[in-house]
């Protein structure tokens, strides 16, 4: 009999397969017990990461009221449309099909990707109000736009319209300028702001704090269900604010003033001894709201910086 194969060999060479089995056992059970026990928090966590995606929920910004409680500046219920996308040729292509049944043009196109860069991992802001119409048209075809997010969020609404645009400015989204000059603490991207009047002066007081919700996704990046808001998550309403404004003599001095042939030209201002603004109409003016929600395409833009009988040094 060979000395290689003699029951004391193999003995040995059994005994030596059973511990480097063993061996192997025992790292894959440790490897198990790390990833199991002692990794749970934080694959649990990135797992929630690549699960969920945040979506931040606007506050209502504060009403601004006239000297006798009658609203200058308020709030009406608008619908905000979004859309997750897991890059940027992916949201493209999704804009793309959105075409066919919402007013997107290349301008806006280009404008939801450079929202998508700056915060790649929450929903890209399409429309911040987007008309009734166009919201059932993408509701009817959801199933053809993956990553599409439909929420109702509060808008800016100037009923008084242009008699009230030189007193309480208008709000748009924050621009990355601006965020870089660290001009509005606390805003995002997408965050909407006072850029003129009241809305500017007091923007700090009437912005508010935003909320957060989760919406959750596949591995796609397309939405499976939308998670019910947290409590200790919702967006708190900014502060209310009382001025000495007159509504009904700002608005009675505009017509008075169109009435009188100040068209194109010229203003009212109404003050008290003390110095106190009631009222201030312009004869050229423009309406507030055009602004909620973006501006609407580089025609109207250049009709209102570029018509001298606007008022460019307001709005630009």
């Amino acid at each position: 009999m060979s000395v290689a194969f003699s029951p004391f060999r193999l003995r040995e060479r059994a005994i030596v397969a059973t511990l480097a089995v063993s061996l192997l056992f025992l790292v894959i059970i440790g490897a198990f017990f790390r990833a199991q026990i002692l990794g749970q928090e934080d694959f649990q966590r990135r797992s929630d990461q690549n699960r969920l995606r945040r979506l931040t929920l606007d506050a209502p910004r504060g009403l601004i009221l006239d000297r006798h409680g009658q609203p200058i500046a308020e709030n009406a219920p608008g619908f905000a449309v979004k859309v997750i996308a897991g890059s940027k040729d992916s949201l493209r292509a999704t804009l793309e099909r959105m075409r066919s049944y919402a007013p997107i043009d290349d301008e806006l196109i280009n404008q939801v990707v450079r929202r998508f860069e700056l915060a790649p991992y929450q929903p890209a802001l399409v429309f911040a109000s987007a008309p009734l119409e166009t919201v059932a048209r993408l509701e009817e075809r959801r199933y053809l736009l993956p990553g599409l997010v439909i929420r109702t969020e509060p808008r800016r609404l100037y009923r008084a319209g242009t008699a009230v645009a030189h007193l309480v400015g208008y709000v748009a989204e924050v621009s990355s300028s601006e965020l870089e000059q660290g001009r509005y603490p606390g805003a995002r991207p997408g965050t909407l702001v006072g850029k003129d009047g009241l809305e500017a002066v007091y923007d700090s007081m009437v912005r508010g704090i935003e909320g957060e919700s989760f919406i959750e996704v596949d591995a796609r990046g397309r939405m499976v269900r939308d998670e019910t808001e947290s409590p200790a998550l919702r967006a708190v309403a900014g502060e209310q604010i009382r001025t000495t404004i007159d509504l009904d003599l700002g608005v009675s001095s505009t017509v008075s003033g169109r009435r009188s042939g100040l068209r194109d030209r010229g203003g009212l201002l109404a003050m008290t001894p003390s110095g106190r603004v009631l009222a201030r109409s312009t004869a050229s003016t423009y309406d507030p709201n055009e602004f909620i929600g973006g501006i609407s395409g580089a025609t109207l833009w250049r009709q209102l910086n570029n018509d001298e009988k606007t008022p460019r040094c307001s709005i630009g």
